[in-house]
């Protein structure tokens, strides 16, 4: 049997970005949908990645993903001490290892200071080993407004606060058809519910590109790159994140600190043709060889943890692609709010992508 149901505003996606959205509506608006189809939230990028708040050094001074990456930061650490979710604020080491790596941190400096980020400077060897006595560098920036958080936690207070102020969220179900008529969306979904809504957003991550085509927008694809992690025993309450000099495609193969006290190393970065989390130990020297570079380890001191898939724009060989995050008014589907690609930084950004899309509503 059908069911009819008229909301003021759908969002699909329970994932940080979705629930953060939720969270930030439902204090201005009423009638709120979440539409997700797994059967909690955040099982895909929200939950499977390093963590890590990110201070927005790398990315381009002009992009979303600097923008809203340091604005981000801030409201992250202002909501963890208003709602007291675990989280540190250890910094992060960027490490050189040779005089090319050098010069790269030199002009990563260089951006870092253009974008004001509080306390960054570059170091020697000596100062980064006195923050981290096991690091193993030539040249380090210190990046005092890094740390990590417990993002299961962060959603959890996001459902927690969304559904307090009469916001729904329905799981395990999923979106098969949308048309747009009349600046009405039409939302159909696999238990036959007919869900009408005047304003749509698109968080639904990895599957973001198929829910845009839904409503005609095809120029946006993703392209699935995966990250494995390795666990280590070796290790344990390292002091801060340490990271290599970046490379074109990821961040690199970074520690990864987490608030128990244990030690991960990842993710590595390559493109995949389907969402698998499948991990093995067929890319471990590879991860040996690029970790021995800023710390010591041995074959036998790692093992294969986890994985995870981002949503990327940037295909292989392709430049920077930042966030797209959009009000589609100029492809007739005014107040389609359409979210693609948003990949790292995007767990730190999750509340300024918030409140960016607050602002797109017409």
């Amino acid at each position: 049997m059908n069911s009819n149901y008229k909301f003021d505003i759908v969002i699909l996606g329970a994932g940080v970005i979705g629930l953060a959205i939720a969270e930030r509506l439902a204090a201005s608006f009423k009638n709120i949908l979440v539409i997700e189809k797994e059967k909690k939230f955040g099982q895909h990028v929200s939950s499977r990645n390093s963590e890590v708040i990110h201070s927005g050094i790398y990315h381009p001074i002009d992009s979303l993903k600097s923008q809203l990456c340091i604005r981000g930061n801030s409201l992250l650490y202002d909501f963890f001490d208003k709602y007291d979710i675990p989280h540190s604020n250890c910094g992060k080491l960027i490490v050189a290892s040779n005089i090319d790596e050098e010069n790269e941190l030199d002009k990563l400096l260089l951006k870092g200071l253009e974008k004001n980020i509080l306390g960054l400077k570059l170091i020697d060897s000596e100062e980064a080993c006195r923050i981290e006595p096991n690091v193993k560098c030539t040249k380090a920036i210190w990046v005092p407004t890094s740390g990590i958080m417990d993002s299961h936690k962060l959603m959890q207070r996001l459902e927690y606060n969304f559904i307090s102020n009469d916001g729904i969220a329905v799981y395990d179900t999923l979106v098969d058809d949308i048309i747009f008529n009349n600046s009405k969306f039409n939302i159909k979904t696999n238990h036959q519910d007919s869900i009408e809504t005047k304003i749509l957003i698109n968080a639904t991550g990895l599957w973001s590109d198929r829910i845009s085509s839904m409503l005609g927008i095809d120029n946006l694809r993703l392209h699935y790159c995966k990250g494995e992690y390795y666990k280590t025993n070796k290790y344990k309450n390292i002091n801060c994140l340490i990271y290599p000099t970046p490379s074109k495609v990821s961040l690199g193969l970074h520690t990864v600190v987490q608030l128990n006290g244990d030690v991960l190393f990842g993710p590595n970065a390559y493109y995949v043709d389907k969402i698998d989390y499948h991990i093995d130990d067929l890319n471990k020297i590879d991860f040996i060889n690029n970790i021995q570079k800023y710390i010591d380890i041995e074959a036998n001191d790692i093992r294969p943890d986890f994985s995870g898939i981002r949503p990327k724009l940037q295909g292989p060989n392709m430049a920077f692609k930042d966030f797209y995050i959009n009000n589609e008014v100029n492809h007739g589907t005014e107040n389609f709010i359409n979210l693609v690609g948003i990949d790292s930084p995007g767990l730190t950004s999750s509340l300024a992508i918030a409140e960016y899309v607050e602002g797109l509503i017409k």
